[in-house]
């Protein structure tokens, strides 16, 4: 789902560019609003287990590229640290079937 995306930091700043395909948001949200970008923003932070609290700032259609391109302000002031996402693995794990 985020294996496309291309993530810019901006060196200094709590500023962080998103740019994904247009096919890719299309296919998840359908249309492009402040909500879904917000939305994506959330998810994509929490799976990749960012700190901070981002809030979507800009969201801009590249129409000659085909990608969105969203602008994030990353609130960092909190005490505590997200914890990554993990997906269980089921195939691993020890189980005692007898």
């Amino acid at each position: 789902m985020f294996d496309n995306v291309l993530e810019t930091v901006a060196i200094d700043s709590n500023t962080v560019t998103l740019n994904i395909p247009k096919k890719d948001f299309l296919f998840m949200y359908g249309n492009y609003n402040r909500d879904s970008a917000q939305n994506y923003v959330d998810n994509y932070f929490r799976e990749k287990g960012k700190d901070g609290i981002p809030f979507v700032s800009e969201i801009t259609v590249d129409e000659f590229s085909h990608t969105v391109k969203i602008s994030i302000e990353v609130n960092y002031n909190r005490d505590f640290k997200l914890d990554q996402f993990e997906t269980p693995d089921a195939l691993n794990e020890n189980r005692n079937y007898f």
